[in-house]
């Protein structure tokens, strides 16, 4: 079987910018954009302070920036800042048949080498990430029992940016193999934090994106790692994820990325709680008085009543930023109140909301499987009963920003306007059309090293 991790290792240090489509592309660029906006807005979190107070303190090389902060650091450490604040806010990009998060750690470990290397290209840029992509999504689909079921949080996440960073040094399919193989030692991955609302669940995103850099530059300079670090005898599957589903880490590899079936996230909330939000928030458009509301359940498939609906503690009264996030009465309620729920949605006043936290207690989150389908997600059904009036039913099986209900360039654009606003320092509105204009045109960049220069 080492067959396969060998296989996987050529494809990602063999793929050329001119062998991806076009929706591979474009992902590949929607992503970039994406996750700068999702970093922007974490650099100003409370639990983003203690770490960039941390590699402040420890100093060293100034190779690359912390986004949102006037500080360069050695690239390692730029990894680690960035991939926590990509990941802090639960707003970077996923994949809707699968728990999987594709992107949070490849940009920031692909910024932080471009930035300390320098050299590497728009073309080279755009095509890591597409392989990263195409990987790390290849392997959540091997994976016989999801995260949200296991707990594993995504071991395999370790090899998505190990690969990116691989792909945009250039290094050879030995190389390569090598940089995987280490990245593998490096990898951990634990979903108890994500109930209890703790800061380490994005922290495992940016120690991802330290830790897969780190692996490619000692593969680099021709240190080793383990072969048949896939299916050997304490290889990734066999010590962690038995039984593996083997078809998709194959087929079609290098001719199909996909990436293509990323989608973006427009609510600030585990994608989880998406569908129920965009129900929300279309009821909202027509009803936008909550006074006279009288019942709101909400019917999902059972698996996401176990993550989002029952699960959680106090979930109609969080307590924190992320247990907000994780809770379907919660972004529920305050969707049918606000209208959205995007980063504004996530601040003190509005999680204290005395009529928020009340109307997410006539909440009911109902678990049916026969909403059920081929994505995680289900489909979900929102009935508002408001007094007076007939009952008010609204479904959907695919929530916006999916692949079939695109989110595009512009849309993210405006995504990332919003983010911006939160940033610690926020960046003036030319350097972020300086920045856009940089993504649009990355194909074309023979350097993107001053990328995201200015913010």
């Amino acid at each position: 079987m080492d067959r396969i991790s060998a296989l996987l290792a050529r494809n990602v240090a063999e793929t050329k910018f001119e062998d991806l489509s076009d929706a591979a592309i474009e992902s590949a660029r929607r992503a970039t954009l994406d996750t700068v906006g999702c970093i922007l807005a974490g650099s100003s979190v409370a639990s983003i302070k203690p770490v960039v107070d941390l590699t402040t303190e420890w100093g060293g090389a100034e190779q690359s920036r912390l986004l949102g902060f006037s500080t360069k650091c050695p690239a390692p450490l730029a990894a680690w800042c960035n991939g926590m604040m990509a990941r802090v806010l639960e707003i970077d990009d996923c994949t809707d048949f699968r728990p999987i998060h594709p992107t949070a750690s490849i940009i920031p470990a692909l910024l932080a080498i471009s930035e300390a290397r320098g050299g590497i290209s728009g073309r080279d840029f755009l095509t890591a990430i597409a392989v990263a992509q195409d990987l790390i999504i290849r392997l959540g689909m091997a994976v016989r029992v999801d995260a949200m079921v296991s707990g594993r949080y995504n071991l395999f996440k370790i090899f998505a940016p190990a690969a990116a960073v691989s792909r945009a040094l250039n290094l050879d399919v030995e190389q390569t193999h090598n940089a995987l193989g280490i990245a593998y030692s490096y990898a951990c991955g634990e979903g108890q934090s994500a109930p209890e609302g703790a800061t380490s669940l994005p922290l495992q995103q940016g120690t991802v994106a330290q830790s897969a850099l780190v692996a490619a530059l000692l593969a680099e300079k021709g240190n080793t790692g383990s072969k048949d670090f896939l299916f050997g005898r304490a290889g990734y599957f066999n010590a962690f994820e038995p039984d593996p589903i083997l078809p998709p880490l194959t087929d079609r590899l290098g001719s199909y990325y996909y990436g293509e079936e990323i989608s973006v996230k427009p609510y600030a909330a585990c994608r989880c709680c998406h569908e129920a939000i965009e129900l929300a928030q279309r009821y909202f458009k027509t009803s936008p008085d909550t006074s006279s509301l009288e019942s709101i359940k909400i019917t999902v498939a059972p698996n996401i009543k176990d993550f989002v609906g029952g699960y959680i503690e106090e979930a109609t009264n969080p307590y924190s930023t992320t247990a907000a996030q994780f809770s379907l009465p919660f972004t529920v309620a305050a969707t049918l109140t606000r209208g959205d729920f995007f980063l504004r949605e996530l601040q003190p006043d509005v999680i204290g909301n005395p009529h928020i936290r009340s109307l997410a207690q006539r909440v009911e989150v109902i678990a049916d499987p026969e909403m059920a389908t081929d994505f995680v997600l289900g489909r979900a059904v929102l009935e508002i009963k408001a007094k007076d009036r007939d009952p008010v039913i609204l479904e959907t099986s695919i929530p916006p920003g999916n692949p079939s209900k695109p989110l595009d360039f512009e849309d993210c654009m405006e995504k990332v306007l919003k983010c911006a606003e939160f940033s610690i320092n926020p960046p003036g509105q030319g350097e972020l059309e300086i920045f856009f204009a940089k993504v649009k045109n990355l194909e074309n960049l023979e350097d993107v090293a001053n990328l995201t220069e200015g913010l």
